[in-house]
């Protein structure tokens, strides 16, 4: 489904800062805040936007990100949903149906390795019969960037998630866990509003997430789009190295700050090195970006193509909870 010019500036704006008031929205793209008003309902209505969400370093709070890839057994519909169902209620960050290889993706926070290892166990005793084969790695740094391909590659500041470094963990109060609560899927939601939920004044809620931005738990917001109404599919670009080298290393990064396709960039260890996000139009855009690294990175060895068919849970504020019964 193309989108209008009036759409496409709202989701412009949008993705450069999603918490921008629909009255700063309106000035921007020159509309009525009325008509943009409608727009953006029925954007959301359409499932083009599927949420504003809060980018959090939940390493500030002791935690460690790994992904799962699971490839799938036999299965009827309702061992399906039995696992799902599962992953969902164990606290997953993101959770997605894949093809290729691949049937599963999960994304999970926890304190240490030992409660990885714990997490993979429950899938595994409830699962066993289900799931053929797994692989994973840990993340140690992770870029977010613009939605490119809407800018006509429109490079701007990326939201960081530095894993490697050792900081001193932050305590939550109340307050910052409520709050935290109900911005993590809504970030647009104002400050008047979250006040009058968690029942304190407006300015205690700017204080506090401006207190949770400086000290980095907060790294920024996004609008998370199901481009795939909008033509672009989403696919996970999986890459090693043939031999390490630091330098080819941030060359590669620099080439996805800038690339419209891609829109993260995730630095692993494990049996990958690298991880991008990708949106395109088809399998000749995806494959030329393919040819492009190979080319221009000679230190890149092996890949592999993961297409994400369909988001089953976002959370970006999720921790693996303990053992469900």
């Amino acid at each position: 489904m193309p989108l209008n010019l009036k759409d496409l500036k709202i989701l412009q704006q949008l993705d450069l800062n999603p918490r921008i008031t629909t009255s700063a929205l309106a000035k921007k793209v020159r509309l009525s805040q009325q008509v943009v008003d409608y727009r953006l309902r029925r954007l959301q209505e359409q499932k083009l936007i599927a949420q504003f969400g809060t980018i959090f370093n939940l390493n500030k709070l002791g935690y460690q990100q790994y992904r799962i890839l699971f490839q799938l057994g036999k299965s009827n519909e309702e061992q399906k949903k039995g696992i799902l169902g599962y992953l969902q209620k164990r606290g997953v960050y993101w959770c997605a149906l894949i093809g290729g290889k691949w049937d599963l993706l999960v994304v999970v926070w926890v304190k240490d390795y030992a409660e990885f290892e714990h997490f993979l166990d429950g899938i595994f005793t409830r699962f066993r019969e289900i799931i053929r084969d797994y692989d994973s790695v840990y993340v140690l740094y992770h870029e977010f960037y613009t939605h490119k391909f809407l800018w006509n590659n429109h490079a701007s500041k990326p939201l960081t998630i530095n894993l490697k470094q050792n900081s001193s963990r932050l305590d939550l109060d109340v307050i910052d866990e409520k709050i935290l609560g109900l911005i993590k899927n809504n970030c647009r939601l104002s400050a008047l509003e979250t006040g009058r939920i968690v029942g304190v004044n407006y300015k205690t809620v700017q204080n506090h997430i401006r207190t949770l931005e400086q000290q980095g738990l907060i790294v920024g917001y996004r609008t998370f789009l199901k481009s795939e109404e909008i033509g672009n599919k989403a696919y996970l670009l999986l890459l090693s190295f043939r031999h390490y080298g630091q330098e080819e290393e941030k060359r590669l990064q620099g080439y996805s700050r800038t690339h419209p396709q891609i829109t993260q960039f995730l630095k692993l260890f494990g049996g990958w090195s690298i991880m991008l996000h990708l949106r395109v139009k088809d399998s000749r855009e995806l494959q030329k970006i393919i040819v492009e690294i190979k080319e221009n990175y000679p230190s890149i060895g092996n890949y592999e193509i993961v297409p994400i068919f369909e988001d089953v849970a976002i959370d970006t504020f999720a921790v693996v909870k303990p053992k469900i019964k």
